[in-house]
């Protein structure tokens, strides 16, 4: 099954419609939210395993592995941009609008 809003897949048992007596929307919304915490992780390893490797770079003086670095897939990160909202939490986005305002 896919979710309606972000087309996340998802997997149930072959007599879930007819055996689900909950709400779909809160099923739904509980997979992407799921979904979302995944792809962050995901990507904040990324980003950890990049910085690793401009600071081995940096203390190697090493401009081929400077260059990897600069190269290193952050996949994740770029599918997190793609997701509503950049793919952050209500409280997220509110943190950040607030730290807007005081900019």
């Amino acid at each position: 099954m896919k979710t309606s809003n972000l087309k996340t897949s998802y997997y149930v048992k072959p007599d879930f419609p007819q055996t689900f007596t909950g709400s779909m929307n809160k099923l739904e919304t509980t997979v992407e939210a799921e979904y979302m915490k995944l792809v962050r992780n995901a990507c904040q390893r990324e980003k950890i395993n990049q910085a690793n490797l401009f600071l081995k770079a940096k203390y190697s003086g090493s401009a081929q592995m400077k260059k990897k670095a600069a190269e290193y897939s952050t996949e994740s990160c770029q599918l997190l941009g793609q997701l509503p909202g950049g793919g952050k939490t209500e409280i997220e986005k509110q943190f950040n609008d607030f730290y807007q305002e005081w900019q």
